[in-house]
């Protein structure tokens, strides 16, 4: 991979292990503060458009979630051009939440800006897929 790819890479996965950390601060290390904000959880209610909205969903899942561990990434594909990036990751995770141990599959497709020499994430999604055949789009 070539280094123009490797960092915002990097940057990503430092995200990421921060959140298996529950770092709040970790994660907020990674975010964009020069442009606009908009990211996708994976509830449809999950829509962050600030900085406080980002750490605020954070500090909620690091309070339901414990003994966060991240798998081997299974697929990554990264562009980059001189100021921007965009890295899609999937790996999956497991956690406890209350009494349940959930083990499922996360994606997430990440813009990236260049903030003086550093890449940081100004957009993006998560999403955990569906079982082929479980899910329908009628009701």
């Amino acid at each position: 991979m070539a280094s123009n790819e490797q960092t915002p890479l990097d940057t990503v996965l430092n995200f990421l292990e921060s959140y298996a950390k529950r770092s709040v601060e970790g994660c907020m290390a990674a975010m964009a503060v020069s442009k606009p904000i908009l990211l996708f959880g994976t509830n449809e209610n999950e829509v962050f458009r600030t900085i406080d909205d980002v750490r605020q969903a954070l500090t909620r899942d690091f309070g339901s979630m414990a003994n966060i561990r991240l798998g081997e990434r299974r697929n990554t594909h990264v562009e980059s051009s001189p100021t921007l990036a965009s890295v899609i990751v999937e790996l999956p995770i497991s956690f406890q939440n209350d009494e349940n141990h959930v083990e499922t599959l996360f994606r997430y497709a990440l813009t990236l800006t260049l903030e003086g020499d550093q890449w940081k994430i100004c957009s993006g999604m998560a999403s955990v897929p569906f079982e082929a055949g479980t899910y329908s789009f009628t009701q």
